[in-house]
């Protein structure tokens, strides 16, 4: 496997070669719009494109540090995903008729966001197969948890978690190790980075002016608001804030969230392999560690994997190494697909890359409007993001232009629950956790006790998102 470096997401390089399209100068001037949109990922696009549906007048901007899609966006495994899994804590969280809305909001983006693609011919290899949850051990639980599969069919969505069986879920991709687990219909498979470059085409051929390597230094908390970056300033009615773990380094977000760090592998070109072990179709797969692994096929023929460990950056700097350079994470992620699937040993693995993920307390987004109420923010999605942020464009979009709607209704459009500690106790217990689950992990996984201090230390992000759940 190739150090993962600072080089770009297999996505990203191969999104480029597939279509690098029009220039997008970084910002060198004072320019004026009716709407700054700070970051140019997942949450900036979609809140982009719902502004511009229902009002094509706007002058929209957006700035993007790197270019669009070269962070969290082009760097995830690519699944578009429900939360069916987590439906108790939604619950807990919002109560019962608002947990399931925004439940159904997330099953329903799915089916939305493909023909989205197809209505506006971004073709991200969208594949809406499902996602499978399996025990690949006695001792998993995870996505495909028991408790989340009678929870839906006691609220009458039996549909929406099914049980399997170790025969039924080896059917899908023949792992020795699945014991069952549950299949969720409601999920797809996607290239992400060919979607966030499919949405800024869209954008731009709409008129919406991007400005990309174009960093913000300042925004001014006027009426207009005055974005600066390096070399130029945007004068805008309202600023829209969309920069995903970037905004750690931000005064007002420094203790919204940890800046917690995964890592992915792809491996070469194998059908042949594929076939041999059942995978023929795209379903997501997701196990049931502490620390899950998340795999899935490409369009040619490849797998990528994520997940089984990961790291913690410093102070929420997502421009650090530790987001880029972490070699020992990257290689946790590819030992995983070889013990899952030990019919692959001696593939090589071709890429490999990190990328950030602004993890809240809950695990769910927060909305906040910043004074002198012309500066609103999306932020903390938690590692779910092509779901999540598909709604909450929709959530960004409506509170940008005042409306009150089933969208900024939501229970999740709310301020965070909590915040986490300041550095340097932040990175110590983040870190001490993350090897804890890493830790208990590998010695579950070698038929030993998960080891009392880290089945204590590993709970912990449990217990309090439990804590807040039971707050509401």
């Amino acid at each position: 496997m190739p150090d993962p470096g600072a080089a770009r997401s297999f996505w990203i390089e191969e999104a480029l070669r597939h279509d690098p399209g029009e220039p997008c100068p970084p910002l060198d001037a004072n320019v004026v719009a009716d709407v700054c949109i700070v970051g140019g990922g997942f949450a900036g696009l979609w809140t982009a494109v719902r502004l511009n549906e229902r009002d094509p007048s706007l002058r929209i901007v957006l700035l993007e540090q790197d270019i669009v899609g070269g962070g969290a966006s082009g760097r995830n495994g690519g699944f578009f995903s429900s939360s069916w899994w987590d439906l108790d804590a939604l619950i807990g969280l919002f109560g019962q008729e608002e947990g399931l809305r925004y439940a159904l909001a997330l099953a329903d983006s799915v089916a939305e966001a493909e023909q989205f693609c197809a209505t506006n011919g971004i073709d991200c290899w969208f594949h809406r197969d499902g996602t499978l949850g399996v025990r690949a051990g006695g001792w998993q639980d995870g996505i495909g948890r028991s408790e989340a599969v009678e929870l839906c069919a006691r609220l009458g969505l039996a549909d929406r978690m099914v049980p399997l069986t170790a025969a039924e879920a080896r059917a899908y991709a023949d792992s020795p190790l699945f014991l069952g687990g549950a299949f969720i219909p409601d999920a797809a498979v996607v290239q992400p980075a060919r979607l966030a470059r499919g949405l800024r085409r869209l954008l731009l051929d709409r008129g919406v002016r991007i400005y990309e390597r174009s960093r913000v230094v300042d925004v001014e908390r006027s009426i207009p608001a005055i974005v600066r970056t390096e070399h130029g300033a945007m004068r805008a009615d309202r600023v829209v804030l969309t920069h995903g773990s970037w905004a750690a380094g931000w005064r007002e977000f420094h203790r919204s969230f940890a800046v917690v760090v995964d890592y992915v592998a792809v491996t070469e070109p194998i059908p042949e392999l594929l076939k041999e072990i059942g995978w023929t179709s795209h379903v997501g797969i997701g196990d049931g560690r502490e620390w899950l692994y998340y795999l899935r096929p490409t369009e040619d023929g490849r797998i990528a994997i994520g997940g089984g460990a990961g790291a913690v950056a410093y102070g929420g700097h997502a421009n650090g190494r530790t987001v880029t350079h972490d070699r020992r994470v990257a290689e946790v992620a590819a030992r995983g697909l070889l013990t899952m699937f030990p019919q692959l040993q001696g593939t090589r693995f071709t890429h490999a890359w990190g990328g950030p993920i602004d993890m809240t307390a809950t695990f769910v987004p927060f909305y906040r409007t910043l004074r002198p109420g012309t500066i609103h923010a999306g932020l903390g999605y938690s590692g779910h993001g092509l779901s999540q942020t598909f709604i909450g464009g929709k959530i960004l979009a409506s509170i940008v232009l005042g409306i009150e709607d089933e969208w900024t209704s939501l229970g999740v459009n709310r301020p965070e629950a909590m915040k986490v500690p300041p550095e340097p106790i932040r990175w110590v217990g983040v870190n001490a956790i993350a090897r804890s689950l890493e830790r208990g992990d590998a010695r579950e996984e070698a038929g030993k006790s998960r080891g009392r201090l880290n089945q204590l230390v590993g709970s912990i992000p449990n217990v309090v998102r439990d804590r807040l759940v039971a707050r509401g």
